[in-house]
């Protein structure tokens, strides 16, 4: 350790002793100059499912055992001071943090040293989020328990990013998984997407501790635990865990120390450098532009003609899954702000959407590149730059881009001559948020409200999730709305009957389809059949349903 550090130490440690210690970082965001030649290397040959693999999971014991090491006198400060979310903890509680503390300060340090270097560029960003969104900043700190901040982390279970989304509660949150995409993987995307299900988790249970306790469980598996034990809060309710008779009902050991976990980590990054770590400096927080792609990008190309370097594109990209945007809709990039012009000026040239217009073949059995070749109308070299190829040999059952050969060549050049015009309208805004350019056809303007979803908005107003995107120039991929942001709602026929005919209704907790259904004096299957819902659907509350 450095002189200078040990003297700065001291000194915090004596005050200390007086006051309460806090070392939250700055949630200011400043920028990030990037600059260079690009090297990004993708591949979508040879039917790889994503070619950034996970650097590493983030699993500890369910419940580490004591190492024996007792706390010092910094760590017995960090321990003991408090936050909104761990104000008033018992000592049996606290018994159960001090585990986790010290699994983290003593066995684990070089792990998490490794993931404070890594959230220095997500931390600020998050932190705003949370801010703005009326999460507590603290709670920025699960993504250390869920990923590391590793937005390419994937657990056995599936679950996939920085917060560690499953596919159908990604899905539910506007995070688009395709053959191109993974925006669980998005750092910023999934971030507000991890606002929003918190937010929903704490309206609902009316408690952090148990809203955190069902971002990691599911909020089914808390409520209906919650029902069985009669419990008021997360500690209680796994003193009463084994009360439950049904085995399969009762929380898991991961769910009931992952609250413990969470907290252990609050109080660490509360007391940073009084436990001798480097704090995140909020200087080196990434500021970034969102640019919209269109159809059939060159990925690497559009990093070089952005002068960005390729491992940093992949840095702050990590949601392509492939070297080319996809083909037949537009997607998000994000480019620091420097380098942003030069993005956006690529992007709107005809020539940056070389792969418009182009579609996925899967290879057969006795496939070979100059019969596929014969077959679209295409040169094997060709094939072979589009799919980063060095030889002849395929696998069977390998995805590869060809053109669309002449009964595609329309769609093509309509997609980039779209996208052209699209391209001089196009403007970068920073991810903080943004709104769509408001409709002058007189068509109603819909404000999105904390927690709302593009699909939730569709059903409030009685219109297809498709014609709500197509109304606001987006994609079927682009699904990521902002509160604050505006939406045209489209006019016709069902926007009409939907206003006539139905009802909204705005879901308060302990709502169920059945009690709904009988309150209403509609049947069951009306009521699922016109909100587009499964009889086994949870419903939270805030959700909008059409009621007849």
């Amino acid at each position: 350790m450095h002189k200078s550090r040990t003297s700065h130490n001291l000194a915090l440690l004596f005050l200390a002793c007086g006051v309460l210690l806090f070392s939250a970082g700055c949630a200011q965001k400043v920028r990030t100059n990037v600059s260079g030649t690009s090297d990004v290397s993708f591949s979508v040959s040879e039917g790889a499912d994503n070619e950034f693999e996970p650097e590493e999971l983030v699993e500890i014991p369910e419940l580490p055992s004591d190492d024996g090491v007792p706390l010092s006198l910094p760590e017995r400060i960090a321990l003991h001071s408090t936050g909104e979310l761990d104000m008033h903890l018992t000592p049996e509680q606290k018994k159960q943090v001090e585990l986790h503390f010290k699994y983290y300060l003593h066995k684990n340090r070089a792990g998490f040293e490794r993931y404070l270097q890594r959230a220095e560029g997500y931390l600020p960003y998050v932190r705003q989020v949370f801010r703005e969104m009326g999460v507590p900043e603290e709670v920025a700190g699960l993504a250390i328990v869920e990923s590391g901040f590793n937005p390419n982390a994937v657990s056995r279970a599936g679950a996939t990013g920085m917060w560690q989304f499953m596919r159908y509660t990604g899905q539910r949150y506007g995070l688009a998984q395709n053959y191109w995409l993974d925006e669980r993987r998005d750092p910023f995307k999934s971030t507000v997407a991890a606002a929003n299900y918190l937010l929903q988790l704490h309206e609902y249970f009316g408690d952090w501790h148990l809203a955190i306790a069902a971002y990691n469980g599911g909020e089914g598996k808390i409520s209906r635990a919650m029902q069985r034990t009669g419990a008021e809060d997360f500690f209680e309710l796994c003193r009463l865990n084994n009360s439950i008779n049904e085995r399969k009902m009762r929380l898991k050991p991961e769910t009931q120390q992952y609250v413990p976990r969470f907290l252990a980590v609050t109080k660490i990054m509360r007391n940073l450098e009084l436990l001798g770590f480097d704090a995140p400096d909020p200087a080196k927080g990434y500021q970034v532009t969102a640019v919209k792609v269109g159809p059939g990008a060159d990925l690497g190309a559009l990093a070089r003609n952005a002068g960005v370097r390729g491992e940093f594109f992949r840095t702050l990209n990590p949601a392509y899954r492939r070297s080319i945007s996809p083909v037949s809709g537009n997607s998000t990039a994000y480019i620091p702000v420097d380098n942003a012009a030069k993005a956006v000026a690529w992007l709107a040239r005809p020539e940056s959407r070389s792969f418009a217009g182009w579609q996925q073949y899967k290879v057969r059995k006795g496939d070979s590149l100059y019969a596929i070749s014969s077959r679209y109308g295409v040169t094997v070299a060709t094939l072979r730059q589009a799919n980063n190829l060095k030889g002849n040999t395929l696998r069977q059952g390998a995805m590869l881009m060809v053109p669309g050969g002449k009964g595609a060549a329309p769609a093509a050049k309509s997609a980039t001559s779209g996208n052209k015009a699209q391209g001089k309208q196009t403007a970068s805004k920073n991810v903080s948020g943004g709104s769509k350019s408001a409709s002058k056809s007189g068509n109603p303007i819909h404000t999105v409200r904390r927690g709302e979803n593009l699909y939730q908005i569709a059903q409030s107003y009685g219109v297809s999730l498709s014609s709500l995107q197509a109304a606001n120039n987006m994609s079927a991929s682009d699904s990521f709305v902002l509160a604050g942001q505006k939406l045209v709602i489209p006019a016709g026929k069902s926007s009409a009957q939907a206003s006539k005919n139905k009802t909204v209704y705005v879901v308060q907790k302990g709502d169920t389809l059945y009690s709904l259904a009988q309150k209403n004096k509609i049947s069951l299957d009306e009521l699922v059949r016109v909100n587009g819902l499964k009889r086994n659907k949870p419903l939270m509350p805030g959700q909008q349903l059409l009621i007849p």
